[in-house]
């Protein structure tokens, strides 16, 4: 899509098999995650671990979006006989994962908005009621 292999890639343990590793490995690209055979004898720094766990943990956002593509959308549950008709099936249906989340953050955005204008108006109209109130009292101290 862009041209260029990622800079790591992040996936499942069932994927991350010594010839895909050894692909990755020859294109440069990092995996993230567990290394195959026994636990190394040296420790790794805190700085890797707390790397490591933060690399690893972003695939908790990618799992949880194909879990509620799964549950809420059927994403699991498509029949299509024909593979093209298959991958419309999913392109539609990450179409419209992809929609709801963006009239989402267009709902806050425009609740966020009409919340500020109200308390600017409010503030504005509250400032003028005691400038009022101000005038009167010095008019009617004056008489």
């Amino acid at each position: 899509m862009y041209n260029c292999y990622p800079e790591a890639v992040l996936a499942d343990q069932i994927f991350l098999t010594r010839e895909n590793r050894k692909w990755l490995k020859n294109r440069g690209i990092r995996v993230v995650g567990k290394p195959l055979g026994r636990p190394a004898k040296g420790r790794k720094t805190a700085y890797q671990l707390r790397k490591f766990k933060r690399e690893y943990a972003t695939r908790n956002h990618i799992e949880g979006k194909f879990g509620q593509g799964k549950n809420g959308y059927r994403l699991n549950q498509i029949r299509a006989k024909r593979s093209d008709t298959t991958k419309s099936w999913i392109s539609a249906i990450l179409f419209v994962m992809n929609l709801t989340r963006l009239v989402k953050l267009a709902k806050d955005f425009l609740l966020n908005f009409i919340r500020f204008f109200y308390l600017t108006v409010r503030q504005i109209s509250t400032d003028i009621i005691k400038s009022k109130k101000l005038r009167f009292n010095f008019i009617v101290n004056m008489a």
